[in-house]
């Protein structure tokens, strides 16, 4: 039976492999059992992190509704006969400013008596107590200190009839600790917090409030300052609203959120995240989860759910960081590294004791044929290099007459390569003298380059100080625009209060007039009080305007029915209508139900459509209709005013909702007005975040939709 000859080498390079795959596929095992059980480990730190950092939080809060129960306890100090009410009531003060010394996180405490019962403690028609830390010494020793603390009171019960303020609404309502949700504190220290309270009852009546306050950043501090690798942190939601409550820092923001503000992200009605299913995340408590964003990275998740709060604390981290083991990988490199000390060692043995002495041998046989002169017969081997040495000697003697015969052939070829070589030399030295003037040109371009250069840095120079003057420009133009908005804004509230004594005074004339048989005054008086509405009209539009362009104009958000705010609008206009011998035709299904939005600016929106409707109009018929609609998952309520009036041009409807341009810009003007209502509508619109639209035809009437959501989110 015959075999194919195999090579040493081939026989060395299978042994190395088979022996380098069996120590790989060993140490493989051993690292991946390794890696399984630390990436445990790292998971349950992730784990104890998230619930260690919640049971502080809990604990924070439960330290707070002690403070509460102790301020119960202080209130029943001005039932005790003895002693000034005024002195009861600094000694209560001073109780409330002790109770809060030792808790960084609490903010305030404050005391709201029911109206009766401030009546018969204090004879005022409120009392509210409060007692805060000053937020200006926050990084101070002296911010939990009470001498240092703000005392204050209230009189006022605009408390017990503000359904706004919920820290007394919710307490009045139930009779357990009550946690409000975050809210911004506009009046004094421009901050977000929340308040925890309970109400005071005795006998089956309800005699105030008592509470403390939270302030939400440094409630928060400890979530937003935390960090987990270079992907990972934590945040804080609602599982209940979905709302993003805490910050993330655009360092260590996740691919999958982005929200560098508090509140400002809806996890479940944001349509990039709905495939997340946040409320299944947000309501179960999970040690940990993965999921896979929309970049495809994959994150590890660590949810725990607070138990006085509505909130889920959640920590995050890329799981990809968070399995890569770097102790592993040390193990993996210090195997590697036997590994192949080993495979170099079998290697050197083989190539030593067998594969040199045979390659020095055969290379000593082939120097030998140079010599040789006899042809040596064929020796039969089973090893290939055996029978490659038996062949050389057998090719020796073709090879020395093959030498013998180039040789004289190689010397002929030399000596006119020399000859070629003395050219190449002569021809080299005429390009050197070619090279040398090539060089004096190129030093001339170099000097023009310079000069070049510094042409255009002078013109950068130039460039720099035209933009820092364009800058300067800009400031200089948005302050004087900041200042004439204040300005406006001053004015406005300055000429209101004497417009409103006009109009009083007209009013006061008239009847005085009619009641003494002086009706031939009262023509007059009516001109004036309707000039006198105009100027107020016009002066309140003035004043919206203001606020609007200075950020100060603010939306109170309120629940209310459609088809009752549309019947009170049809009310109001009907006046108007019928001086214009106009008819208005409402399509207003009743049970169109409610919307919650600013009552006011849509009533307001209202009648600025329906007069400018009426005052193109004349003898003909208006259309007010109302319908909802559904588009991109959003509920929205359609307001579409209609006339048969004198319609515009193309040209008129570019500029309709500009400020200070009246609607009825035609070549003669048919009525007055300020240019501000049409304005200001668009922007009350585009701050409860719908618009106006508007399509018309010149001659033939024109048609106004104002689109508002029915859920205004602010």
């Amino acid at each position: 039976m015959n075999f194919y000859p195999l090579s040493i080498r081939t026989i060395l390079a299978f042994l190395v492999v088979v022996i380098t795959l069996t120590l790989m596929l060993f140490i493989m095992l051993f690292i991946n059992k390794q890696t399984l059980l630390q990436n445990k480990l790292t998971y349950l730190q992730l784990q104890q992190t998230v619930t260690t950092l919640a049971q502080q939080l809990d604990l924070e809060i439960e330290l707070a509704k002690q403070n509460v129960h102790r301020l119960k306890e202080y209130v029943s100090i001005l039932k005790i006969e003895p002693g000034a009410k005024n002195d009861k009531l600094t000694f209560l003060q001073y109780l409330i400013a002790e109770n809060i010394q030792f808790e960084d996180n609490i903010y305030s405490s404050y005391i709201a008596f029911e109206p009766r019962l401030a009546r018969q403690y204090f004879d005022t028609y409120g009392k509210l107590l409060v007692v805060r830390k000053d937020i200006a010494l926050r990084d101070t020793m002296k911010y939990n200190k009470p001498q240092y603390m703000i005392q204050k009171y209230s009189d006022e019960p605009n408390y017990a009839n503000d359904p706004r303020k919920s820290w007394y609404y919710l307490s009045k309502a139930k009779p357990d600790i009550q946690i409000t949700p975050i809210y911004l504190d506009i009046k004094d220290t421009k901050m977000s917090m929340f308040s925890i309270s309970q109400r005071l009852y005795q006998h089956q009546t309800f005699e105030g409030v008592v509470g403390v306050s939270i302030l939400v950043d440094m409630f928060f501090e400890d979530v937003e300052n935390q960090k987990f690798g270079k992907s990972g942190g934590m945040f804080i939601a609602d599982y209940q609203k979905g709302t993003l409550l805490s910050k993330l820092k655009p360092a260590a923001s996740p691919a999958f959120l982005s929200a560098t503000k508090r509140g400002s992200l809806n996890l479940f009605s944001n349509n990039e995240l709905k495939r997340l299913s946040w409320k299944d995340i947000l309501s179960q408590e999970t040690p940990f989860q993965e999921i896979r964003n929309s970049d495809e990275y994959l994150y590890t998740l660590s949810t725990k759910k607070l138990k006085m709060l509505p909130w889920t604390l959640v920590g995050y981290q890329r799981t990809e960081e968070l399995k890569n083991n770097k102790q592993a990988g040390i193990h993996y490199s210090t195997w590697t590294a036997i590994i192949l000390l080993l495979v170099a060692i079998i290697v050197w043995v083989f190539f030593i004791t067998l594969i040199s002495p045979l390659t020095n041998l055969l290379y000593q046989t082939k120097n030998i044929a140079r010599w040789a002169g006899k042809k040596l017969p064929n020796a039969q081997s089973g090893v290939v290099e055996l029978q490659q040495l038996a062949e050389a000697f057998t090719q020796i003697v073709a090879q020395m007459t093959i030498i013998n015969n180039t040789k004289v052939t190689c010397i002929n070829r030399l000596q006119a390569l020399r000859t070629v070589k003395a050219k190449q030399a002569r021809q080299i030295e005429h390009c050197k003298i070619k090279l040398t003037k090539l060089n004096f040109e190129n030093q001339a371009y170099r000097s023009e380059i310079q000069k070049i250069r510094l042409q255009t840095q002078k013109t950068r120079v130039e460039t720099q100080k035209y933009k820092l003057e364009a800058q300067r420009a800009k400031v200089q133009c948005e302050t004087a625009n900041q200042t004439k908005a204040r300005f406006l804004a001053n004015m406005s509230h300055e000429l209101r209060t004497p417009m409103n004594a006009i109009i009083g005074y007209t009013e006061i004339l008239q009847e005085d007039a009619k009641d003494r048989g002086q009706e031939y005054f009262i023509p007059d008086l009516q001109k004036v009080h309707g000039a006198s509405y105009h100027l107020l009209d016009l002066i309140n539009n003035l004043f919206d305007m203001s606020k609007i362009e200075s950020s100060q104009m603010e939306l109170y958000i309120d629940t209310f029915d459609i088809a009752p705010m549309i019947q009170d609008v049809v009310t109001t206009i009907t006046p108007l209508l019928e001086k214009q011998s106009n008819i208005l035709k409402v399509s207003c299904d009743s049970a169109l139900g409610t919307m919650s939005t600013d009552m006011a600016k849509v009533r307001q929106n209202l009648l600025n459509l329906l007069t400018n409707a009426n005052k193109f109009s004349q003898k003909s018929t208006v259309t007010l209709t109302v319908i909802r609609d559904t588009l991109d998952d959003i509920d929205w309520i359609l307001f579409s005013v209609a006339d048969q009036g004198i319609g515009m041009t193309d040209e008129q409807i570019q500029k309709l909702f500009q400020a200070f341009t009246p609607v009825d810009t035609l070549p003669i003007r048919t009525s007055g007005g300020g240019g501000l209502g049409l304005a200001i509508s668009k922007k009350f619109c585009q701050l409860m975040g719908g618009d106006i639209f508007v399509e018309s035809k010149f001659g033939q009437g024109s048609t106004f939709t104002m689109q508002l959501p029915a859920q205004v989110d602010y």
